[in-house]
């Protein structure tokens, strides 16, 4: 299953990317520089700069550790290199989750935070599937922000050592690179975090439960950075442990983007429009999903109509 779910999603970015060739690989256009700077001997956070529209409109705002792991594919065209990207993400995610979720987990492909991660170039599929198999945790550095809840939902000492070793090797390659990251990334804007956001702060409330795996990931989720525009959210997800969860949560996050969309100014693109509905659609069902297991819920029910057979 894994296989036509990667020659799938490697054919939609391809024609997402064709769609809008001026913007390359969408996304994965800077990791992909940052790869073909480092290739040429330079430092992508001093070469690539905001100089016209987009893509040429930021600066080099990913951890080095990025454009190290897509070196493999820094000399073939940024949009073959994207569309491999996707697809190579998708199938792993696919085959992990074949092994850890059953077909339930298969549901996630429906969501648009999968749809828009594949065919914007986004990371969130292929750190998703690493937070199940750690010999791809190394991918959780290469976008820290959203890494890091992922980590906390399955933590592990072998993903810890993975991690940190790939982090030295990027130190060792460019010692400079964490300071000219962090100088980058002042400049960065719309990228926010869900608990300072309206609403956002009821997420937090998932550290109740700060045992289960889905607790520490809402929580986690709740307290970094992010663009909400979907695909980011791509692991609120793994909190529907049900086929009933994950279908509820699908049809309130597409009720998410069909409410931003409504009063969207720009149709390519309607983050800010999108926002208030990703956390009061996405964020607060995960955290209550997180608060209260399936078996909580039946427990409940069970009590209610066992009350309401003795009245």
């Amino acid at each position: 299953m894994a296989i036509p779910i990667a020659v799938a999603a490697a054919l939609a970015a391809w024609l997402a990317f064709q769609r809008v060739p001026e913007m390359m690989a969408r996304d994965f256009t800077y990791p992909w520089w940052g790869a073909r700077a480092l290739l040429s001997g330079e430092n992508p956070y001093d070469t690539i700069r905001p100089t016209g529209p987009p893509p040429n409109d930021l600066w080099f705002m990913y951890p080095l550790t990025a454009p190290i792991a897509v070196i493999p594919f820094a000399r073939l065209p940024a949009q073959l290199a994207g569309a491999l990207f996707s697809g190579l993400s998708a199938g792993l995610l696919a085959f992990v989750l074949s092994a850890n979720g059953g077909l339930r987990s298969f549901l996630v492909f429906l969501s648009p935070s999968f749809g828009f991660a594949i065919v914007l170039g986004q990371w969130s599929p292929l750190l998703v599937a690493a937070a199940f198999a750690v010999p791809l945790s190394w991918a959780l550095v290469c976008k820290p922000t959203i890494g890091l809840p992922l980590f906390l939902y399955r933590p592990s000492w072998r993903a810890a050592i993975i991690c940190s070793a790939f982090l030295l090797l990027s130190i060792l390659i460019q010692p400079s690179w964490p300071l000219d990251w962090w100088r980058n990334t002042q400049r960065l804007e719309g990228h926010f975090l869900p608990v300072l956001r309206p609403f956002g702060f009821l997420g937090v409330l998932a550290f109740l439960r700060w045992r289960r795996p889905e607790g520490r990931l809402v929580g986690g989720m709740t307290l970094v950075p992010q663009n909400l525009y979907f695909y980011d959210q791509l692991p609120l997800f793994l909190a529907a442990t049900t086929v009933r969860r994950t279908l509820l949560l699908i049809l309130l996050s597409w009720s998410a983007w069909w409410l931003g969309r409504i009063g969207c100014e720009t149709p390519r693109y309607c983050g800010p429009e999108s926002e208030i509905w990703i956390i009061v659609l996405m964020y607060i069902p995960a955290a209550c999903m997180a608060l209260f297991s399936a078996a909580d819920v039946q427990r409940l029910l069970d009590r209610i109509r066992t009350r309401s057979l003795g009245t």
